[in-house]
């Protein structure tokens, strides 16, 4: 898109004429109160707003064009100096040139009154350097003040854009991060549902249904950054149901969260990947299985939640260490991206039994 020498945007000629109206105004004062050609100089003023225009929107079009709000500062105020010089002076003729030749009488008559010679040559170059040195003041006036507008307008911008970019990067990171469901249990579930069907059709449909709950849940958490505790306790619940159902006996559980926090917003899947990450890694390799144990509570501004399960006593069997390893980065990411540091969770390994500790910024459904 090619760019405008007049610019549409209302605001700036609100600015631009209400600011040269104000310098006329004054100078119009000036004129009547000491000027000896009033009538001259008072047309020379009201004249002077349009060239002056067209020279300071034609330094806005090459600023623009030319890519000048690129060069280091010391360059672009040598440029813009010589530029607004050279805009006075064409200004400055060509408002000579409109008005002189109306008025060169009055002139006359003024010298022939004051008994002074008049050289027009002369009269010509000194109203170009007097009106032209005021021309350059208001002109250079215009071009800094322009500058230092757009720069803080595109700095603006860029820290606007910035901002965006990062909080779209924010959002493709905890997309990558939610832990959407493993394989692993996926494929288990489905395993077990077939076999479930033809010993006890009634659980085999349960887990089913149960399976496309944690599926759908699992897709609307890319949709929201947050949910209700009461949700991601119902997901966890029904994880668990089909988690136990291949573990059978091997498999206890045991969650302790009142009813009264039901509210309080977490990350979706966070318990969910906890919980999956002490089966697959923890209970699943134990013979005998073990118990898995989630609690939440209130203390104060935050909400605190634990879980804690059995393990096998040495970790370097299956993927213990590696899979919780990654689980615990990429909940430390997601926690990182959400709350900064007003969140932060601590691990405990006593060999035969892992804890995970979590603490959140207590915030509620509204």
């Amino acid at each position: 898109m090619g760019i405008r020498f007049f610019p549409a945007s209302r605001q700036f000629w609100f600015y631009h004429l209400g600011a040269g109206a104000f310098c006329m105004a004054v100078t119009l004062l000036t004129v009547v109160l000491w000027s000896p050609l009033a009538l001259l100089d008072g047309v020379s003023t009201l004249l002077w707003l349009p060239p002056y225009t067209l020279a300071v929107l034609a330094f806005r079009w090459l600023y623009r064009r030319r890519g000048w709000k690129s060069m280091g500062m010391g360059r672009l105020v040598l440029l813009a100096v010589a530029y607004a010089s050279a805009a006075a002076v064409l200004v400055t003729a060509s408002v000579a040139a409109m008005t002189l030749p109306f008025f060169w009488d009055d002139v006359a008559v003024y010298y022939a009154k004051y008994d002074m010679t008049l050289d027009p040559l002369a009269y010509l170059l000194r109203t170009l350097y007097g009106a032209s040195l005021q021309a350059q003041v208001f002109i250079c006036a215009w071009i800094f003040i322009y500058i230092s507008f757009t720069g803080n307008r595109d700095a603006r911008e860029g820290a606007l854009q910035t901002a965006h970019l990062q909080n779209a990067l924010h959002e493709a990171q905890l997309r990558s991060l939610s832990n959407q469901l493993n394989p692993h249990f996926l494929f288990n579930s489905l395993n077990n549902i077939r076999f479930m069907i033809h010993e006890d059709a009634q659980r085999a449909d349960a887990m089913l249904v149960g399976l496309s709950e944690i599926l759908r849940y699992s897709l609307a958490g890319d949709e929201r950054r947050k949910v209700p505790l009461a949700e991601e306790r119902a997901i966890v619940e029904r994880y668990l149901a089909i988690a136990g159902a291949g573990l059978e006996e091997r498999l206890r559980v045991r969650i302790d969260i009142p009813p009264q926090l039901d509210a309080c917003l977490v990350p979706p899947l966070l318990l969910q990947m906890l919980a999956e990450n002490a089966v697959k890694h923890g209970i699943e390799p134990l013979r005998e299985g073990g118990a898995l144990h989630l609690s939440g509570r209130q203390d104060g501004a935050l909400l605190r939640l634990e879980v804690i399960n059995n393990k096998p006593a040495h970790g370097g069997r299956g993927g213990l260490e590696t899979g919780m390893g990654i689980g615990m980065r990429h909940l430390a990411q997601r926690l990182g991206l959400l709350y900064g540091e007003r969140a932060w969770h601590e691990l405990h390994d006593s060999g035969a039994s892992y804890r995970v500790a979590l603490a959140l910024p207590l915030e509620t459904a509204p």
